[in-house]
């Protein structure tokens, strides 16, 4: 292989003949001496170091295709994605936060701004409690992005379970530190522009919801795109001067991630999710676990910390696309979390999952958000498997992994029932009418997940539309503050009504989950209710079944598609969703159909 690198005799004689000829400067015996200087190069190619990471750890070139490279694509791979740029600046520690850089917009449209609509502005805006400033100035808008964050968002990122660091965490954090204190107030500006555009919603149907506030420039957008630049900076300063403080990177990743939801921006919410799990495997100091197995052991025996909840909330924003897993594994975070699964074994620290009855509703969100991860990960492991079957498979450890997670979930069910009986306020039976929704769905996926023709989905038909009912009347729960921004930051009905959409083949039932995302507004993490419609309508379109329709038909095996893959054109205001037949043709190739979707 080194030869290969070395240029040949012939190339040698060619680059000496194309030098000008020496006896014009002097004689022969100069061009001797010329040519007894000239040694042999070795061919100077540009080192390519930008490929994805499965090429580069295999030493094989990769075209650098995107979602996923031609070479992984032909071997069948799982293209993990690529590496970001690595900084030419040193810092102390050897992790480094991956941070997005926002283009600020021009702030123009706010300086032309009208004086009648700064006064009616003014006017609408609601009086602003008197709040420390610890040093940090605040005019009266960030004053009032501040206010909204604390009263109203705080509520809204967390609406069905009370959150120690959306009420206490981040707002003490927010009046020492200029990171976290420039991201709440993008967050309260981002907040304060969804809110003036759900009005004009009203007025104006004609704007397009799902792509709230890019599409419509305002002052508090611009605003929002200031601070969070702001905040960018100073994190970037922080680390410069004095390396990575895992507590505070972590908190400003999380509210990192949160704007950059809002926006819909799910590319750099997956970088910064990346990132913070990072953070996590160097936080506890030298353990040989897995994140997993070290946050259940600590759960078991030592009382939680402020690192703890947000270990779970980066543990909820992994498993955001557990639902619909796509084969590529593109979205699939939470196999960082699990990354070291086999070393714990092989060590002795992966003792069995067990738990006990919950008797809390903490107690038992602790227990799911630890087998959410667990059941991601395999459910990601057979959506591959099914989409790739000339590879290798363990069918028999993978039937006997299925019985287990299904033993767990019922033991977890019998919990959740038994906390009905149990007195809470209105936020906590939300939370906990949704928790025993999630556990239904995972009930159905994982009882399902095996069979790569989907026809057991038909066998639950009667869960499928108790799902849907209850997710009706989940809108009728009441509510401590009403819903006035429209963003929630963890996973709540649509995941849920989407799964039913794409699992269910049942025309009646489809067309109902399909109804009530339309007839929602708001978003969930990166997720929101116009683009998953549209994505359920894509399947049914494809496997001839109306969006509209009451009917009982359910579609035959050979014409059922899932859905791969999805992206968002941000320029275009386009959704690019892929879909994949279920089954193969007789040459054993899976058919692909795109679909180019204006939102």
């Amino acid at each position: 292989m080194g030869q290969s690198r070395r240029s040949s005799p012939s190339n040698h004689s060619q680059r000496s003949a194309q030098t000008p000829d020496s006896s014009d400067r002097g004689g022969g015996s100069n061009r001797r001496g010329d040519e007894s200087r000239l040694t042999r190069k070795r061919a100077s190619k540009p080192k390519v170091r930008t490929g994805c990471i499965s090429c580069k750890r295999r030493h094989v070139k990769c075209d650098e295709g995107k979602p996923s490279c031609a070479e992984c694509e032909r071997l069948g791979l799982m293209c993990e994605g690529y590496a970001p740029p690595k900084s030419k600046t040193q810092t102390c520690r050897p992790e480094r936060l991956l941070l997005p850089k926002p283009k600020l917009a021009s702030l123009e449209p706010s300086i032309k701004t009208t004086t009648v609509a700064s006064s009616q502005a003014s006017e609408s805006r609601p009086s602003v409690p008197p709040m420390p400033s610890f040093g940090f100035e605040l005019n009266e808008e960030d004053k009032w992005y501040f206010a909204l964050f604390r009263d109203q968002i705080c509520y809204e990122l967390s609406p069905y379970f009370r959150s120690g660091f959306w009420a206490q965490t981040s707002l003490r954090d927010g009046m020492v530190n200029r990171c976290v204190h420039h991201s709440i107030l993008s967050i309260g500006a981002y907040g304060r522009a969804l809110m003036d555009l759900r009005k004009e919603y009203n007025i104006n149907s004609k704007i397009s919801k799902t792509w709230w506030p890019p599409s419509v420039i305002n002052r508090h957008h611009q605003a929002a795109l200031v601070h969070h630049a702001k905040a960018l900076s100073h994190l970037r300063s922080n680390i410069r001067s004095y390396g990575i403080d895992a507590r505070l990177t972590m908190a400003a990743t999380l509210l990192f991630i949160v704007f950059e939801n809002m926006q819909g921006n799910y590319h750099s919410s997956g970088s910064l999710i990346r990132s913070g799990i990072k953070v996590l495997t160097n936080i506890r100091g030298v353990d040989s676990r897995s994140i997993l197995r070290r946050q259940w052991h600590r759960y078991l025996t030592t009382p939680r910390d402020e690192v703890d909840e947000m270990t779970n909330m980066f543990a909820r924003h992994s498993v955001a696309s557990a639902y619909i897993p796509f084969a590529h594994g593109k979205f699939a975070y939470h196999i960082l979390f699990t990354e070291d699964e086999n070393d714990d074994a092989e060590l002795g620290l992966a003792p069995p999952f067990t738990f006990t009855v919950p008797q809390t509703l903490e107690e038992a969100r602790q227990i799911w958000d630890y087998l959410a991860v667990q059941l991601a990960s395999f459910q990601s492991k057979t959506t591959w498997h099914k989409l790739n079957p000339e590879y290798e498979f363990d069918d028999q450890a993978a039937y006997r992994e299925q019985a287990m997670y299904l033993t767990q979930l019922n033991d977890l069910g019998v919990g959740l029932d038994s906390l009905l009986f149990s007195s809470t306020d209105a936020r906590e039976t939300k939370g906990l009418e949704l928790l025993r929704l999630h556990h239904t769905i995972a009930v159905i996926a994982i009882s399902c997940c095996l069979d790569s023709s989907e026809m057991m989905y038909d066998d639950f038909l009667p869960q499928f539309e108790d799902v849907v009912q209850r997710c009706q009347l989940f809108t009728d729960f009441p509510s401590d503050i009403p819903v006035k921004v429209g963003f929630t930051n963890e996973a709540g009905r649509l995941p849920l009504l989407a799964f039913v959409g794409a699992k269910c083949r049942t025309a009646r039932v489809r067309s109902e989950a399909v109804e009530l995302m339309r007839r929602s507004d708001w978003r969930e993490g990166s997720w929101d209710s116009s683009s998953l419609a549209n994505a359920v309508a894509g399947i049914m379109k494809l496997e001839a079944q109306p969006e509209t329709t009451s009917s009982e038909r359910i579609v035959p095996a050979k014409a059922r598609y899932t859905w791969s893959n999805v992206f968002w054109d941000f320029e275009k205001r386009q959704m690019i969703v892929e879909y994949t037949k279920v089954l193969p043709d007789p040459f054993g190739e899976f058919e692909r159909v795109s679909y180019v979707m204006g939102v």
